[in-house]
């Protein structure tokens, strides 16, 4: 049986040998696991599960080529994720002098600890860590330098009590090729020089004083994405700070954190006029109180910059947020979408209760230097008033097009229905184009929406494109009648809305 077995697996070999992927050379073979491993790595390392076992095992059970090809690839045992502690040692072994990739959680404390052994050949290193643990993981941390380090994350999973700050001393203050740190529910001693070469910093709830912050920033002139959230100020953050300059920052972002303490941190700041902020901030105390953000982040209107084009206005019944676009194809599909590349500014506001005048919120685009705003995009629950409408009318007179996706259109209709005999009376007199998308149509209003349509063309401020997306209690015969006097693109949607069922 034994000899059977054999000749069968000598067959196979053969077998295998025979196709295709068994003619490419070893080395090319060694380079395509390697490409599929640097997905795998680049999705792990942004929160992606794992789909199954590590690729290194899994390219070892195709075959006896493969199988040496990857005994023979160090690189592709250099990917450390959660692995064991019999599968950590064979993975060190075998991944030789390879820079390593670690991802570790605190229930493989022994693992980490064995892998921290290895910290000259880390490239990038994350570990969640409970914080009973932290004081031991600082201790492997400050052990020996990290010459190959680029990306470092350290998240405390439960908020610490007394835990003695990470030391100046981690990587014995050498870590030339740092570019990239994470902290998450951690203190930390920030006077070494290590992180002066950062490119990427991310704070979460560190406990850090606006003192401290400005300080570390400061030494950081070549920081290109900041990260900050539950920043607050606190009484000693009394010292005075010149402005400091953040001259390659392409993003700021701050979420949780207080109007306040965002102003103090801004007015600190010289960032470069194109930098793209996102602020997701406590409850907006009062409209002043947003005019000294505004100054705090725009302190010089008169420097050229990217022309705004587009407002996002997204309102909730505890929150509201504004969106500034360089592009007229603002995606309406996520109206609250703060990382496409052409949102220049992302505000929102948490609320116990909605209470604010229209006002405000285009008060927020008046503030915004190079704004020459064409499109509107609005999404709310809210039936929202004409005053609201009125209001966007007065500061947006070069608009041209209106998406409104889940409102009724009420106080839209009524806002241009108005106006005197002059072109110029009527509201928004560059419109040439409604989308509607959601939006729960009344009785009348089918009827109102061409006439509007019809006068504004008579007037020469005609709407020349009208669409609608999945709208309720619109019918075919309301259809008809915008069709009769303007150009419509319908998906044909027909039905009634039913408020008990709770279907948009």
């Amino acid at each position: 049986m034994a000899e059977l077995a054999e000749s069968l697996c000598t067959l196979r070999s053969r077998r295998n040998a025979l196709a295709y992927i068994s003619s490419l050379p070893s080395e090319l073979l060694a380079t395509i696991f390697t490409y599929i491993l640097e997905e795998q790595v680049f999705n792990r390392c942004r929160g992606v599960p794992r789909p199954g076992a590590p690729t290194c095992e899994i390219v070892m059970h195709v075959c006896r080529h493969w199988r040496q090809v990857a005994l023979a690839c160090p690189t592709l045992w250099a990917f450390i994720d959660h692995a064991p502690a019999r599968r950590l040692t064979i993975m060190l072994e075998r991944s030789k002098t390879a820079a390593l990739v670690v991802l570790y959680t605190s229930s493989h404390l022994h693992c980490i600890v064995q892998a921290l052994s290895q910290l000259p050949r880390i490239k990038v290193l994350q570990l969640s860590v409970s914080s009973r643990d932290v004081d031991r993981i600082s201790d492997c941390l400050s052990s020996q330098p990290a010459p190959l380090l680029e990306t470092f994350k350290l998240y405390v999973l439960e908020r610490p009590g007394i835990v003695r700050p990470i030391s100046d001393a981690i990587f014995q203050g050498r870590a030339p090729q740092l570019r990239s740190v994470e902290l998450i529910q951690c203190t930390f001693s920030w006077t070494s020089s290590i992180f002066s070469g950062l490119r990427t910093l991310n704070l979460r709830q560190t406990g850090a004083t606006l003192s401290q912050l400005l300080s570390v920033l400061r030494r950081m002139p070549g920081l290109e994405q900041l990260m900050l959230e539950a920043l607050s100020t606190s009484s000693g953050d009394a010292e005075v700070f010149d402005q400091i300059p953040l001259t390659r920052l392409k993003s700021i972002a701050l979420n949780s954190s207080t109007v306040q303490s965002t102003i103090s941190l801004f007015s600190h700041l010289a960032l470069p006029v194109d930098v793209k902020i996102t602020l997701d901030l406590t409850q907006l105390e009062s409209p002043q109180s947003f005019y000294d953000l505004s100054s705090a982040m725009y302190k010089n209107h008169d420097e050229s910059g990217p022309v705004i084009r587009s407002l996002s206005i997204s309102l909730m019944n505890k929150s509201f947020g504004v969106q500034l676009s360089t592009s007229m194809a603002f995606k309406c599909e996520q109206m609250w979408n703060p990382h496409d590349d052409d949102t220049r500014l992302s505000l929102r506001f948490h609320c116990d209760t909605f209470i604010i005048q229209p006002a405000i919120i285009f008060d927020m685009c008046r503030m915004v230097p190079h704004r020459y705003i064409q499109r509107l995009l609005v999404s709310s629950f809210l039936n929202l008033p004409a005053d609201f409408w009125r209001t966007g009318s007065a500061d947006l007179r070069g608009l041209a097009s209106i998406h409104l996706n889940r409102n009724h259109i009420g106080g839209l209709i009524a806002t241009l229905q108005s106006g005197g005999p002059q072109s110029s009376d009527i509201a928004y007199p560059s419109l040439h184009a409604l989308e509607l998308m959601y939006v729960n149509f009344g009785c009348d209003q089918p009827k109102a929406l061409r006439d509007i349509v019809t006068m504004r063309a008579r007037r020469g401020v005609g709407i020349r494109k009208l669409r609608l997306v999945d709208c309720w209690n619109l019918m075919d015969g309301g259809v008809q009648l915008l069709k009769a006097v303007t150009d419509v693109d319908w998906d044909g949607h027909q039905a009634a809305w039913e408020p008990l069922s709770g279907r948009r």
